[in-house]
């Protein structure tokens, strides 16, 4: 019996950039075959995306594509040929899913959209992925536009909270447009797989990277909604303490989100006092009155380490964090222990640390650690052993250009 939920499940990924090759690698990492369908020349652009590290062969393989592409299968098939679309219908007759995000409407103008696929496989599974949206009775004024990112953050009145109170607004270093919009693919393609066991048929996935990050700023919605406030830079106005300190060696972030909390704040401070204090009552007024307990706290954080912190404030059940780096985070005992980040062996540079697909099934085997594949190195078996072409059929393809 397997020990991975999605064995057996073969997803076509004809994706670039971020969003869909992170979605496909977790589904990758929890046992789905996915051939990652790329362009024969440059292949996905993100093949080239810095960092690198080298080998003493001269091969550089690049942090911005391993990190999203481990554990696939590459096909490098030009879908401008007649050839290569005629390889990549074969492709789509015993595919599962097709996990897409190119520019919206070009697959459609190939004849490759979800339309002309299900035609030929009724049970696939089509999870297109866009800035704002693709299916046509959603149409809106931003439909059919192509966006990166930071564009995205942009609009969703994510950017609107990064940055210093009266400063400009700032975009996240993260790519949460892409990332949490893969996972919410991943999430439907799942739903739909769920669906299909009891209907027998596939369907479409509009997955659209504004609607995303839209409900994930669901609290800058439910504050204009409830207060007519807009949530924007600086401090919260509802919940005190909301913030870092700095302590002797970095900084720690806590909150208080409730008056039972903010009291066993206190009695770890040896303010008990402040329990009862009218200036203190809530945790608006405390927002309010921040002169009336934030310098006393702010010297108490600077005696200490951050370990000190966050122990006297466990003691008392408060939880706090230290503010971590990426260093930190390759060297944790505690993401050691769980297995939290997976060492990739990479054929080319050896072994790579990076972060593992957080998901934990008692009946899962571990995560698979396969590095991201070169470009094309799986055509060949691709096109033989799944689809059944001979050789000669393989060299003419090539010889077209169709395949690499």
């Amino acid at each position: 019996m397997s020990k991975y939920p999605l064995e057996g499940v073969r997803i076509i990924a004809l994706e670039q950039y971020i969003a869909a090759p992170y979605c496909t690698m977790w589904l990758a990492d929890c046992g789905a075959e996915v051939i990652k369908i790329e362009r024969p020349v440059g292949g996905d652009p993100r093949r080239n995306y810095q960092p690198a590290l080298e080998s003493e062969a001269g091969e550089s393989v690049y942090g911005g594509f391993v990190t999203y592409n481990r554990n696939k299968k590459s096909v490098a098939l030009d879908l401008q040929t007649p050839e290569g679309r005629e390889v990549y219908l074969d492709l789509i007759k015993s595919a599962d899913v097709v996990v897409e995000n190119l520019k919206p409407g070009s697959v459609d103008k190939l004849g490759l959209g979800y339309d002309d696929l299900s035609k030929i496989n009724p049970k696939l599974i089509y999870a297109a992925i866009s800035g704002y949206g693709r299916t046509k009775e959603l149409d809106g004024a931003y439909s059919g536009l192509p966006a990166f990112d930071p564009v995205i953050q942009a609009m969703s009145g994510i950017t609107n909270l990064f940055g210093e109170e009266g400063g400009p607004p700032e975009v996240s270093p993260l790519a949460l447009g892409d990332l949490f919009t893969g996972v919410m693919a991943g999430y439907q393609i799942l739903l739909a797989l769920f669906m299909r066991e009891r209907t027998g048929t596939g369907q479409y996935i509009d997955a659209a990277m504004y609607d995303s990050l839209v409900a994930l700023n669901e609290k800058s919605l439910m504050l204009y909604t409830f207060a007519g406030e807009v949530l924007s830079r600086g401090r919260d106005k509802y919940q005190a303490p909301y913030r870092t300190f700095a302590v002797n060696d970095g900084y720690v972030a806590l909150i208080t989100p409730n008056d039972f909390i903010w009291a066993r704040f206190c009695k770890a401070l040896g303010k008990e006092e402040w329990i009862s204090d009218p200036k203190m009552a809530d945790g608006r007024l405390r927002a309010a009155n921040t002169d009336a307990w934030e310098p006393f706290v702010e010297q108490w954080m600077s005696e200490r380490s951050s370990d000190e912190v966050v122990a006297a404030l466990d003691k008392f059940g408060v939880p706090a964090g230290k503010v971590q780096t990426g260093e930190d985070l390759a060297k944790c005992e505690h993401l050691k222990a769980r297995k939290a980040l997976v060492e990739v062996d990479d054929p080319d540079v050896g072994p790579l640390l990076l972060a593992r697909a957080p998901v934990r099934l008692s009946a899962m085997g571990e995560v698979r650690t396969a590095s991201a594949p070169k470009l094309g190195q799986d055509t060949v078996d691709v096109l033989g052993a799944m689809l059944g072409y001979s050789e000669q059929r393989i060299d003419e393809l090539k010889a077209a250009g169709a395949v690499a």
